[in-house]
C-alpha cells in the first residue's frame, strides 16, 4: 500500500479529534469548577504559574478546544481551564411572577390576655 493514502487518512483522523466548539459570547453556558482548578491567563503553555480558582466557582464557557476551555470569569477576566475540572451548572429556576392577593377586609381577632387568671378552673383541669 502506498504511503500517501495512509498519511491522508491519518491527517483526517487527527483533525476530526480536535473539534473546536464556540459558544455565544452574549449568553454562554454557565459552568462550575469541580475542584480547585488552574486558571491560565494567556494559555495552557504560559511561562508563569497559573492562578487557582476556588471549588464551585461559576464561570462562562466561551470555547472548548483540545481538552481546555476558554472561559470568562464573573469579574470579566478571560483565560483557560482544563475542561475536566468543569461541570455544567444546574439550570436556573424559572422566576414566579408576583401575584398579590387583594384583601378587601382584614378581620383582626384579639389575642387572649394570658396575664389574667380565670376565676373558675374547669373541672378537667383541677388537681385532686
Amino acid at each position: 500500500m502506498k504511503r500517501e493514502p495512509l498519511c491522508l487518512i491519518a491527517c483526517l483522523l487527527l483533525t476530526g479529534c480536535s473539534a473546536v466548539e464556540h459558544f455565544d459570547k452574549d449568553s454562554p453556558p454557565e459552568y462550575l469548577t469541580v475542584r480547585r482548578a488552574e486558571f491560565f491567563r494567556s494559555g495552557p503553555a504560559q511561562a508563569f504559574p497559573p492562578e487557582k480558582l476556588e471549588k464551585e466557582m461559576a464561570l462562562n464557557l466561551l470555547k472548548k478546544d483540545s481538552g481546555y476551555a476558554f472561559v470568562r470569569l464573573l469579574d470579566n477576566r478571560t483565560g483557560y481551564v482544563a475542561f475536566s475540572d468543569l461541570r455544567a451548572a444546574p439550570p436556573v429556576a424559572p422566576g414566579v411572577p408576583f401575584d398579590p392577593v387583594i384583601v378587601e377586609e382584614i378581620v383582626e381577632v384579639p389575642l387572649p390576655d394570658f396575664g389574667v387568671i380565670p376565676d373558675e378552673i374547669p373541672e378537667k383541669l383541677r388537681k385532686r
